[in-house]
């Protein structure tokens, strides 16, 4: 089971949010952070774990980004997003604000993490977009509430970022960026580094160049390009883009809660309601029953 704690620090302004808090010795913890050096000691989430499950890209860039890398992180996003693959950035301005909204706007999954504490609003524009990915999608930071972040929990969190992903797709990046961070956590990690190509004399694509010839970073030259990094073709239907009472649902398989009469206590919905549910998760493939009748997650979050 997670554990529940929604209080903030003492002194915080932000209102306070319904948060769980997971260690890694929780069975429900991403299986792919635990690759990390140093994961996570407390992973503070918001939303629904299952919409972190691989496939997953990682789309990120520059605050500062331009009407190009802005078109380009729309289109990937939303060609990831309806062939089922999740898209996974940091919800600051610019290209990664772009990836959420497609990602959301093509019905698709996005997972948003944070630098700040998981129920502060940093940038603070983008606070209806973290509400709506909280409530579609899943929210995570490593920060508890009340954390307003520094300095260096910005870079920090690229590492979960990477770690998520199974593709990292650099759309723009200066020389200082840090998507030129997430790129190299990427490549600590072994995972597949792939940079969208920048005019030569842009200033907002150099180090995005850079990674291309020194690192040898995968050329993205149209949004098939990262489906086909992932051994995917584009499609129309999503995968587990959950939402409703499917969502309250498989959430709580991913807690562990078992049976009907528990998955009912759970969820708030009526058993009626949560047999129809499970079913067509089973006829999705992603629930299968045990011999006493338990709903088990099919698919796992390694």
């Amino acid at each position: 089971m997670h554990n529940f704690s929604p209080e903030p620090r003492a002194g915080d302004t932000t209102q306070a949010v319904d948060a769980w808090c997971l260690s890694p010795e929780s069975a429900a913890y991403p299986e792919r952070l635990r690759a990390l050096k140093s994961p996570p000691k407390h992973l503070w989430v918001r939303g629904t774990l299952a919409i972190a499950e691989p496939p997953a890209v990682a789309i990120v860039g520059t605050r500062n980004a331009t009407p190009y890398g802005i078109r380009v992180a729309t289109a990937i996003a939303s060609a990831c997003a309806r062939a089922g693959v999740c898209v996974v950035s940091g919800l600051a301005r610019g290209i990664d604000g772009a990836a959420h909204q497609a990602a959301l706007a093509a019905r698709g999954r996005t997972v948003a993490v944070l630098g700040t504490g998981i129920d502060q609003y940093y940038p603070k524009p983008h606070r209806a977009l973290q509400d709506r990915i909280a409530r579609e999608g899943l929210v995570m930071s490593e920060l508890g509430p009340g954390d307003t972040g520094h300095g260096g929990s910005f870079p920090q969190r690229n590492r979960l970022i990477a770690a998520l992903a199974d593709v990292t797709v650099v759309v723009e990046a200066p020389e200082s960026s840090g998507a030129l961070n997430t790129a190299r956590y990427a490549r600590e990690l072994s995972r597949t580094l792939a940079v969208v190509p920048h005019a030569i004399d842009a200033p907002t694509g150099r180090g995005g160049n850079a990674l291309l010839k020194y690192e040898h970073a995968e050329p993205i030259l149209c949004p098939e390009d990262v489906l086909a990094l992932l051994s995917m073709a584009a499609s129309p239907t999503v995968g587990i883009a959950l939402d409703g009472d499917a969502a309250l649902c498989w959430d709580a398989l991913q807690q562990g809660v078992m049976g009907l009469s528990a998955i009912t206590r759970h969820t708030g919905l009526p058993p009626r309601q949560v047999s129809a549910v499970l079913a067509l998760l089973e006829i999705d493939g992603l629930v299968t029953f045990d011999a006493a009748g338990h709903a088990r997650t099919a698919v796992g979050l390694g």
